[in-house]
């Protein structure tokens, strides 16, 4: 899997930390719902690389009003915190949107099929088939799928995919001893408390704030 790399930070980012760390987070929550195309994965932070990602998701139904926004030529004008508010929007968009049919190819290599279909509480067999088309994704499928893209997408700040798969079935004592894998276990809700406790964990260990 090409992971997203930010090779420097440039522009209105550069005395922006606000906003840089949430552009940065978007960018890892695109690169989970598998919208990213090579332009998109390596490079510099930048404003158009920003408003192309906006664009993307837009193009998927996802904040096509914060596209709007960032479209005025002095949308990047404004303040830090105005302009970390807006990203931080887009990015609680995109965790509310989930989108199955790109998703299944980053998380399988991300996660593997095994690690998957446990999290998921499928079969391999009927993850297979969900992620090539063969079957339609049942909504509930869909909506795990998306939740553990997002949790992945935070972890990917701080870990590669091996550190990914260990993070989920390492015990930790934030969950009481438990791993990740184990609240996740039997068809989880996603609007659960245990699973809020995961997502909640995930952000926190990578400094990435709110789990929205």
């Amino acid at each position: 899997m090409t992971e997203v790399r930010i090779k420097s930070v440039e522009g209105p980012f550069q005395d922006r930390p606000k906003s840089a760390m949430a552009a940065s987070l978007l960018l890892y929550r695109a690169e989970y719902l598998g919208l990213l195309d090579a332009t998109l994965i390596v490079g510099p932070l930048t404003e158009s690389r920003v408003r192309s990602l906006v664009n993307v998701l837009a193009a998927h139904g996802i904040a096509s009003t914060a596209a709007l926004r960032l479209a005025s030529p002095t949308a990047f004008e404004v303040s830090d915190e105005e302009l970390a508010s807006l990203l931080g929007l887009v990015r609680e968009q995109v965790a509310d949107s989930p989108l199955p049919e790109s998703e299944w190819k980053p998380m399988r290599e991300a996660l593997g099929d095994e690690l998957l279909a446990t999290l998921l509480d499928v079969s391999a067999t009927s993850l297979r088939r969900y992620a090539e088309g063969e079957r339609n994704t049942p909504d509930s499928v869909a909506t795990r799928l998306h939740t553990l893209a997002m949790i992945t997408s935070d972890l990917a700040g701080g870990y590669n995919e091996i550190g990914m798969r260990r993070w989920f079935q390492r015990a930790r004592p934030q969950l009481d001893g438990r791993a990740p894998i184990d609240l996740l276990a039997g068809g989880f809700d996603p609007d659960s408390d245990d699973v809020q406790r995961v997502r909640d964990l995930a952000a926190w260990l990578v400094g990435s704030g709110s789990a929205a």
